[in-house]
C-alpha cells in the first residue's frame, strides 16, 4: 500500500520553553514572534539571542523556523522593520508570515531569497486571492479559518502555493485582519498586535432595545460573541486529503504543556494516517487528551460548513478544562467538598465547579482524600466556599500533565531528536576513533586527545563503549545503530569516552548547521529602500465622497448638485433587508451619470468561493453599465476584477495602506486609481501621503463619516441566538427586528446581517471629523461619507451639512457640528485616531 505523504506538522512557540515542548512532541517546523511586530505582542516572544538560539536549535535538529512579522507597521517603523528582517535573514529563518504590504514590497525587493508566508490576518478566503499572492511573490498562504473543506480543496485545485490551516486552538469570532473592535473600543489594534479581546467579553443582546433572555444552557453571565476552540484532529484524513501542506496549531499565548500535549496527538495520528489511511481512527486517549489541556469548548469550526449556535462559547469566554464529576455534598462546618469523580484527580491539580448559584469556584487541590482508593471514585477535599450537589467540577490545569512534559524533555529517543549512526575503533597505543553520522549526507570522525592503554584487569568492551559514547542525553542526537570495532584489550577512562561523545555531538552540530545561515545586507541598502522621494505637499480643494447603502441614498445623493464627486455603491449595505440585486446596481449607474457624478462600484467585503456567482453579477453589471472604477476590500478582489475587467481600481481601507510603502505597492499598479486611508491612523501619520511625489496622480481617501464597521463575522449572534438554528434553517429574524449588544458600560452596537448571513458589528458612536474639515479641505483628496447605515433622508442631512461645513470651512469651536451630526442620527460621534493614534 502506497503511504500517504505527510504535510508538515506546525506548532507555536511564545518562549524557548514552549519551543523545546513543540519540537520534544514532534512538531516539523515552529512559529514564534520577535519582541516586535508580531501580532502576539503579549506572549512573551524572542529577543535577538533568544532568536538566534531558537533557530539554531531547530535547523540542528532538521526542524523550520517560521517568524511572525504580521502586525500593520508605522511609517515611523519602517526602518526598524527592516532592520529585523534582516536580522531574520541572517539566521536563515525558513520564512517570514506577513500581513502588511508595503512590508512585502520591501522585502521582496531587498532579500528576493526569503520565503514570505500570508498572514491570516490577510484575510484570505479564495482562490482568486491565493492568485494575487502568487503574483505578488509568496510561496505560502494561511487560509481564513472560516473556510469549509470543499472550498480548501476548489482553493487547492485552481492554485499552486502551498496551503497552511488552522487545525487547532483559539477561533477569532471575526475574519482574522477584519476587527477594528478592540482598536476602536479600546485605543489597541488587533491590527497591531494588542487585541484586548473584547469579544471575549459580556454583553447583552437587545431585539428592539430590549434585553433577550440567554439561550438554554447559559447561566450566569452572557458572552455572545465568545466561540469554541477549534479541535480538527477527527476530520484529519479529510484535511490531509485536501491538499494542504502544513497544519498549524494555535498557542503562542499558551503554556508550555499546553504546547507538548496538543503537538504530540496530532504527531502521532499524523504518522498513523500516514502509515495506513484506511484504518486510521482517533484514538480515545488523544481526544481525552485535547480536553484535558486549555479549551473553551472543542468544535470542527466551519470545515464542514456554518455550525451556528454549536460554535458558541456564549457561558464561557476562557479555560473550560475537562469534565471530571460532580458534587455529591458541601460540609459548612468543615469547608469541605465530597464529590462523585468520573476522572481521577491528584493533588496539585487545580480544579474549577461550575454552580448553579453565584458563578464558578477555582481551587488548587493541596490535600485530597479518597473515600476509595483502589477505584478513586470518590474524594473529599478543602473547600472555602459553598457549592451545591450536582455542580460539575472540571479539572482546568493537571499536575500530571506538567509531569508529562518533564518526561517528554526528558526522553532520549523522542521524535524531536536526529537519529543517527555511530562507529567506534579503538586499539591499544592508538587514539579512540568515533565516527558519527546522521543518515542525511552529514558525517564528523573525532579522535581521542591520548591512545588508548593496554588494559590492566578491565579491558573496553562493546557494551561499556555503547554505554558511554551513545548516551547523547540532552544533545540533537540519538544513537540507532552502534559499531564497535575493539582490537586488542584497549583501556581508556571513562572521562576520555565522554569528552570524545560530546566532541562527536558538537562536531556533528556545527556540520548540520553550516549553510543555514545567510549573510545580512549591509544597513546602508535596507536604509536607502524607505527614502522615497519627496513632492510639494499635495494641496487643491478636497471633495466628498458618499457610500450608499441602497438606491434611494444613490438617487438622494446625486439629487443634492455639485457637492458630491463620486457615490460608491453596491457590496454590504448595514439596512436591514437592503440588497443589491442586478436592476438596483444598474439604476445607480444611470443616476451617476445623469448628475454627472463619478460611480464607482463597490464588491462586497468577503467574496467566498461558495459566493461566485453573486459576484459574477457585480462583474455583469460591470460590463454592461461600466462605473468609474471598482471599489476592492480585499486580495481576491483586487485580483478578479484585475482579470475578468479592464476597469480602474479604487482600493479601500481594508486592504490597509498603513504606509508609504503600502502605497507605493499600490501605486505600481496603472489599473489603481486611488486608495482609501486607514482610520486607524492619526492626523499626524497621515501626513507622509501628502508629501510623497509618486501618490500626487492619485486620489487619496480618508473617511471623515462612518458607522464604522468593527467586525465582520461569518458568526451571526442573532441567528445563534434567537433562531437558535444554523444559517441553512434559519428563520432570519434580523429581517423583521433591531439587534444590538450593550457592554457594561452601557455601550450600544449595532449588529447587521447581511445576504450573506455574515454578522457585522457596527461602533457604538459614528466616526466624524466634520470639525477637522477646516485642515482637510485643502489636501486634494476624498473626503468619504460612510452611510451605508443610514436611510436615503437621513445620508441627504449629513451629505448637506458636510458639503457647508467644507465650503464655508468653519472651524468646530464650541462642538456645535458635532451637535448638529448628532441630532441628525440620534447616535454619539467620536473623531477616533484622528488625534490620538492606535498602539
Amino acid at each position: 500500500m502506497e503511504k500517504q505523504i505527510k504535510p508538515e506538522l506546525l506548532a507555536p512557540a511564545g518562549d524557548e520553553d514552549s519551543l523545546r515542548a513543540a519540537v520534544a512532541a514532534g512538531a516539523d517546523a515552529v512559529y514564534l514572534g520577535a519582541k516586535a511586530f508580531s501580532a502576539r505582542r503579549y506572549a512573551l516572544n524572542f529577543d535577538r539571542e533568544q532568536m538566534a538560539r531558537a533557530a539554531d536549535y531547530l535547523h540542528v535538529r532538521g526542524k523550520k523556523l517560521y517568524v511572525t512579522v504580521n502586525t500593520l507597521i508605522k511609517e515611523a517603523e519602517l526602518p526598524a522593520v527592516l532592520e529585523e528582517i534582516n536580522h531574520l535573514y541572517s539566521l536563515g529563518t525558513d520564512g517570514i508570515i506577513i500581513q502588511d504590504l508595503g512590508v512585502v514590497a520591501l522585502a521582496r525587493k531587498l532579500w528576493p531569497d526569503l520565503p514570505l508566508h500570508a498572514s491570516t490576518q490577510m484575510t484570505i478566503h479564495d482562490a482568486a486571492g491565493v492568485r494575487f499572492l502568487q503574483n505578488s511573490g509568496f510561496t505560502r498562504v494561511v487560509l481564513a479559518r472560516e473556510l469549509s473543506l470543499a472550498e480548501i480543496g476548489a482553493i487547492k485545485e485552481a492554485t499552486s502555493l502551498e496551503l497552511e490551516v488552522f487545525v487547532h486552538g483559539a477561533l477569532c469570532v471575526c475574519y482574522s485582519g477584519a476587527c477594528l473592535f478592540s482598536s476602536m473600543v479600546g485605543g489597541r489594534s488587533g491590527n497591531r498586535g494588542a487585541c484586548t479581546q473584547p469579544c471575549r467579553m459580556e454583553y447583552d443582546l437587545l431585539q428592539d432595545g430590549q434585553a433577550i433572555k440567554a439561550p438554554q444552557g447559559v447561566r450566569g453571565p452572557f458572552y455572545p460573541l465568545s466561540t469554541k476552540d477549534l479541535f480538527l484532529l477527527p476530520h484529519l484524513a479529510e484535511v490531509v486529503a485536501a491538499g494542504v501542506r502544513s497544519l498549524k496549531i494555535e498557542g503562542r499565548m499558551k503554556s508550555p504543556q499546553y504546547v507538548a500535549a496538543v503537538t504530540q496527538i496530532y504527531r502521532r495520528a499524523l504518522d498513523r494516517l500516514a502509515e495506513d489511511p484506511q484504518a486510521f481512527r482517533v484514538l480515545p486517549e488523544e481526544e481525552k487528551t485535547a480536553f484535558s489541556v486549555f479549551n473553551r469548548g472543542l468544535s470542527p469550526g466551519y470545515l464542514k460548513g456554518d455550525p451556528g449556535p454549536d460554535l458558541s462559547a456564549a457561558n464561557r469566554p476562557s479555560n473550560r478544562g475537562f469534565f471530571a464529576g460532580r458534587v455529591k455534598e458541601y460540609d459548612r462546618e468543615d469547608r469541605s467538598c465530597r464529590a462523585a469523580l468520573v476522572e481521577e484527580l491528584a493533588e496539585g491539580d487545580e480544579i474549577e465547579i461550575w454552580t448553579s448559584k453565584g458563578g464558578r469556584r477555582r481551587v488548587l487541590l493541596r490535600e485530597l482524600v479518597f473515600k476509595n482508593w483502589e477505584e478513586k471514585t470518590e474524594a473529599v477535599f478543602r473547600l472555602a466556599e459553598p457549592v451545591q450537589p450536582g455542580d460539575r467540577i472540571f479539572l482546568v490545569n493537571s499536575r500530571r500533565r506538567q509531569q508529562a512534559l518533564q518526561r517528554l524533555l526528558r526522553d532520549e529517543s523522542g521524535p524531536g531528536k536526529v537519529e543517527c549512526r555511530m562507529t567506534a575503533r579503538v586499539a591499544p597505543g592508538v587514539p579512540l576513533t568515533v565516527t558519527i553520522d546522521d543518515y542525511q549526507g552529514h558525517r564528523v570522525t573525532v579522535n581521542s586527545a591520548e591512545p588508548a592503554q593496554a588494559a590492566r584487569k578491565h579491558p573496553l568492551t562493546p557494551e561499556v563503549l555503547r554505554e558511554h559514547l551513545c548516551r547523547l542525553g540532552d544533545t540533537p542526537f540519538v544513537v540507532k545503530e552502534f559499531y564497535p570495532e575493539i582490537t586488542g584489550e584497549p583501556m581508556l577512562a571513562f572521562g576520555r569516552l565522554h569528552r570524545v561523545r560530546r566532541e562527536a555531538a558538537a562536531a556533528l552540530s556545527t556540520t548540520r548547521l553550516a549553510g543555514s545561515q545567510r549573510l545580512p545586507l549591509p544597513r546602508e541598502t535596507w536604509a536607502e529602500a524607505v527614502a522615497w522621494e519627496k513632492g510639494p505637499v499635495r494641496s487643491g480643494p478636497s471633495s466628498l465622497v458618499v457610500f450608499a447603502g441602497d438606491l434611494e441614498t444613490v438617487e438622494a445623493a446625486a439629487g443634492l448638485g455639485p457637492g458630491v464627486a463620486r457615490i460608491i455603491f453596491g457590496g454590504e449595505s448595514f439596512l436591514p433587508g437592503a440588497i443589491w440585486d442586478e436592476t438596483s446596481l444598474a439604476r445607480a449607474v444611470v443616476a451617476c451619470r445623469q448628475a454627472k457624478i463619478s460611480p464607482v462600484l463597490a464588491l462586497p467585503r468577503i467574496t467566498r468561493e461558495r459566493e461566485a456567482e453573486r459576484v459574477e453579477t457585480y462583474l455583469e453589471i460591470s460590463r454592461r453599465y461600466p462605473p468609474d472604477g471598482v471599489l476592492v476590500s480585499h486580495p481576491g478582489s483586487y485580483q478578479l476584477v484585475r482579470e475578468e475587467t479592464g476597469l480602474p481600481l479604487y482600493i479601500n481601507y481594508t486592504l490597509y495602506t498603513f504606509n508609504t510603502a503600502a502605497g507605493f505597492f499600490w501605486a505600481g499598479d496603472p489599473r489603481v486609481r486611488g486608495f482609501t486611508l486607514s482610520p486607524e491612523l492619526s492626523a499626524v501619520e497621515l501626513e507622509p501621503f501628502f508629501t510623497a511625489r509618486r501618490f500626487s496622480g492619485l486620489e487619496l481617501e480618508i473617511l471623515v463619516f462612518a458607522s464604522l464597521e468593527l467586525m465582520v463575522s461569518q458568526f451571526c449572534p442573532v441567528g445563534a441566538f434567537c433562531a437558535q438554528r444554523p444559517p441553512a434553517a434559519c428563520s432570519r429574524p434580523c429581517r423583521h427586528a433591531r439587534y444590538e449588544l450593550r457592554d457594561k458600560k452601557g455601550y450600544v452596537f449595532p449588529l447587521v446581517c447581511d445576504e450573506f448571513c455574515r454578522s457585522h458589528l457596527i461602533n457604538s458612536h459614528d466616526l466624524s471629523l466634520l470639525g477637522e474639515l477646516p485642515a482637510l479641505q485643502e489636501k486634494g483628496a476624498g473626503l468619504r461619507l460612510d452611510l451605508r447605515f443610514y436611510r436615503a433622508p437621513v445620508a441627504a442631512r449629513l451629505i448637506t451639512l458636510f458639503h457647508k461645513a467644507l465650503q464655508t470651512g468653519a472651524r468646530d469651536q464650541r462642538g456645535e457640528l458635532w451637535q448638529e451630526v448628532a441630532a441628525i442620527t440620534g447616535r454619539k460621534t467620536t473623531r477616533g485616531h484622528y488625534h490620538r493614534g492606535v498602539e
